[in-house]
Order: C-alpha cells, then sequence, then structure tokens
C-alpha cells in the first residue's frame, strides 16, 4: 500500500484525530457517570470524576481506564483492517492507529502521567515504588501499543517509509498540544461558551464537536484510498 499525502488527506487525518480525542474524552464522562451518578467537570482533555466519587466508589478507578482502553481497541481494529486486500479497508485501518496517538499515550507514561499511570499507580501501588511504577506502565504501553505501529510501517510500500510514520506519531501530537491543549482550552479558561450544558461538557466543547464530525462526514473520502499495491 502507497500512501499519496495531499492537503485533503491532511485535513481528514486531523478532522478524525479530534473525534477520536473526543470520543476518548466522552469513553471516560461517561463510565464515570455510570459509576458515580454524576457528571464531572471537564476540559478538550482533563476530566474529572464528579465530587466525592472515588470516596464512595472504590472502583472509580475503571472510568480511567475506559478511555485508554477505547483507544488502544481502536488501534488495533486498524491494525487488523491492514491485513485486509482491500485498500480503503486498509487506509481506515492505516487513520484509526495514528489518530489515536499511540506515541502520545506510550511517551506520557514514560514520564510519569498519563491515564495509564494513574490507574497503574492505583493498582500497584502498595507494591512498587514510583520508578517502578513507570517502568512497568511503560513497558506494557510499549508491548500494546507497538504491534499496530510495526504492522503499518510494514504495509507501506513507500520509500522511506518510516519518515512516514514517524511523521504520523508525532506531527499529529504536536497538533493536538498546539491547537486543542494550548488554542481551545485557552478559550475555555477564559470563560467562552464555558458554561457546561449536557454531560457535564463546555457547549464550546460540543459545538466543536459537531463541526469536527460535520467536516469529517464531507471530507473522510479523501483518505480513500490512499494508493494501489
Amino acid at each position: 500500500m502507497k500512501l499519496k499525502l495531499s492537503f485533503g488527506y491532511i485535513i481528514a487525518f486531523l478532522l478524525l484525530t479530534l473525534v477520536m480525542l473526543e470520543l476518548h474524552e466522552t469513553v471516560h464522562i461517561t463510565i464515570g457517570r455510570i459509576i458515580c451518578g454524576g457528571w464531572g467537570s471537564r476540559d478538550f482533555n482533563v476530566w474529572n470524576l464528579c465530587k466525592d466519587c472515588s470516596v464512595h466508589h472504590p472502583n472509580s478507578w475503571l472510568a480511567t481506564l475506559a478511555g485508554p482502553l477505547f483507544s488502544f481497541t481502536l488501534m488495533w481494529a486498524g491494525m487488523f483492517l491492514l491485513y485486509s486486500a482491500n485498500n480503503n479497508y486498509k487506509a481506515i485501518g492505516f487513520a484509526l492507529i495514528f489518530a489515536n496517538i499511540p506515541f502520545g499515550r506510550i511517551t506520557q507514561a514514560m514520564m510519569g502521567s498519563g491515564d495509564e499511570m494513574i490507574v497503574t499507580r492505583e493498582l500497584l501501588k502498595d507494591s512498587l515504588n514510583h520508578n517502578q511504577l513507570v517502568l512497568t506502565c511503560s513497558f506494557i504501553l510499549v508491548l500494546i501499543g507497538l504491534p499496530p505501529i510495526i504492522k503499518a510501517y510494514r504495509t507501506l510500500k513507500n520509500k522511506m517509509a518510516w519518515l512516514y510514520i514517524a511523521g504520523f506519531l508525532t506531527l499529529p501530537l504536536v497538533f493536538i498540544l498546539t491547537y486543542v491543549l494550548t488554542a481551545l482550552n485557552t478559550l475555555l479558561n477564559k470563560g467562552f461558551l464555558n458554561a457546561p450544558w449536557i454531560m457535564g461538557t463546555a457547549l464550546l466543547i460540543t459545538l466543536h464537536t459537531f463541526i469536527a464530525l460535520f467536516l469529517l462526514a464531507r471530507f473522510y473520502k479523501r483518505l480513500l484510498p490512499i494508493g494501489q499495491e
């Protein structure tokens, strides 16, 4: 499979990345609502359980686990699509793997943060020290995260395929850090459409998500097909 990058492809891929990020957060807050009985506060990438939930519900850490479990499931679904003989399915699979930011999930754990570290700390805090927790979590995520990346690399027939993989691992993460975590969260923190109105979610987040979904529905075909073998 050859990857043919274009402006339309990049736009469609970034829209998919935004949708995947919001779905990740929606899984968190929905499981939190089921466990706690109420919605917590959130922004574009940080969410909270409702007040005192963790005190009354010791299994509330499952809401934290739910997000990365969802994202890694989609990465693996993408990997299996890469085994298809249909280039359209391969295109979807490739996009799903990298739109769920595997490099970001792994590197967060290596820095001692992220959902996966919170869960690891909750489950193993009485058995391991901080450095051991980081190493354990990072090792598990590398084991889970590398197979889809390796399959994507082996599927690409482009010259210097490693450079394409490196770009898809890092550039979407840079996009999320600058556009979502910096620009959008700054708007939210300054009070722009920040009143929660449904599912504990600010109106700005909901509007942004619907716009991203609408545009993705219009442009997703730019991801298909990405080339003939």
